[in-house]
C-alpha cells in the first residue's frame, strides 16, 4: 500500500534542513512504527524479511516533495507552505503499525546540529493501487541506487543506469525481494527484461550517517524510465522500491 502524508512547517521561520536528510527521515519512520509496536520495529530494523543471504525491510519513501525551495551549499531552505511525503510498502504489518503510530504523534523534527525543521502531519491519504502490466513507465521520487562488483576493484561500484550490469542487478534485486516476501522464486528470465531511459539521469550523492565514523556516501540517479519485466516484479518495485537501500530513502518511484 502507498500513503501520501500532507505536511506543513510548525514554524515557518524554522525552515532549513541539511540536504542529506534521508537518514533522519528513515529513523523517524522506525520511530513511528515503534510507537505502535516496539517489538515489530526492532524486528524490522534488525532483521526484516530475509533468507540466508539477503535482508530487506520492504518499504521505501520519497524525497520530501517541496514545490518551492532553495539550496545553499549543504542546506535546503523550504519556501512552501505545503510539503508532501510518499511512503510505500507491501507487508500488512508495516502498513498497520505505521498508520497507527502516525496517529499517536502528528509532529516530528528533522535536521542536524546546524539546522532543523519541525513538521506537522495534516493528513494521511491512501493512494489508489495502479494496474500493473509487463511494461510500465516510472518517474523516480528518490534516487535509485544500484551497486555491483567490478573485476579488479576491491569494493562494490555504484553503477549509473547506462552501465551494462545495471539492469541485471535491478531485476535480480526485485526477484530476491519477491522471494523473501512470497516464498516463491520468480521464473522471469533476465534476458527478457529491457530498460529505456526517458530522461537524462541526474546523479545525486547522499551521505549516510554524516559526521560519524560510519559515514558513507552513496551515489544514486534520478530519472524517468520504461521497464519491461514481469508485472509482479514491477509491482514489487513500485511498492518496495527499485534498486538497493530502499528503507534508507532510495528507489521510490511513481507511475508516469
Amino acid at each position: 500500500m502507498r500513503f501520501k502524508l500532507n505536511l506543513s512547517l510548525i514554524n515557518r521561520n524554522q525552515n532549513v534542513l541539511p540536504v542529506n536528510y534521508q537518514d533522519e527521515l528513515s529513523a523517524w519512520i522506525y520511530k513511528v512504527i515503534n510507537q505502535s509496536d516496539p517489538d515489530f520495529a526492532v524486528w524490522l530494523h534488525d532483521k526484516g524479511f530475509s533468507n540466508d543471504k539477503k535482508q530487506f525491510r520492504l518499504f521505501t519513501f520519497s524525497n520530501l516533495i517541496v514545490p518551492q525551495f532553495e539550496i545553499i551549499k549543504d542546506r535546503l531552505i523550504i519556501k512552501s507552505d505545503q510539503i508532501a511525503l510518499i511512503i510505500s510498502t507491501l507487508p500488512e504489518e508495516t502498513i498497520q503499525h505505521f498508520v497507527s503510530g502516525v496517529f499517536c504523534d502528528r509532529e516530528f523534527t528533522l535536521g542536524d546540529r546546524i539546522s532543523d525543521a519541525g513538521f506537522r502531519i495534516n493528513a494521511i491519504e491512501a493512494l489508489p493501487a495502479p494496474v500493473f502490466a509487463d511494461e510500465m513507465s516510472f518517474r523516480s521520487l528518490s534516487p535509485l541506487f544500484v551497486s555491483g562488483k567490478v573485476e579488479g576493484r576491491q569494493y562494490a561500484q555504484h553503477f549509473s543506469p547506462d552501465h551494462e550490469g545495471y539492469l541485471p542487478l535491478m531485476i535480480n534485486n526485485l526477484k530476491a525481494k519477491q522471494k523473501v516476501f512470497t516464498g516463491t522464486e520468480s521464473s522471469f528470465a533476465i534476458q527478457d527484461a529491457a530498460l529505456e531511459l526517458l530522461s537524462p539521469p541526474k546523479q545525486k550523492g547522499i551521505t549516510i550517517k554524516a559526521g560519524t565514523p560510519q559515514q558513507t556516501k552513496l551515489v544514486g540517479y534520478q530519472y524517468n524510465f520504461k521497464l519491461k519485466a514481469d508485472a509482479s516484479l514491477l509491482r514489487m518495485g513500485y511498492y518496495t522500491g527499485f534498486g538497493e537501500k530502499n528503507s534508507m530513502g532510495f528507489g521510490c518511484c511513481e507511475m508516469l
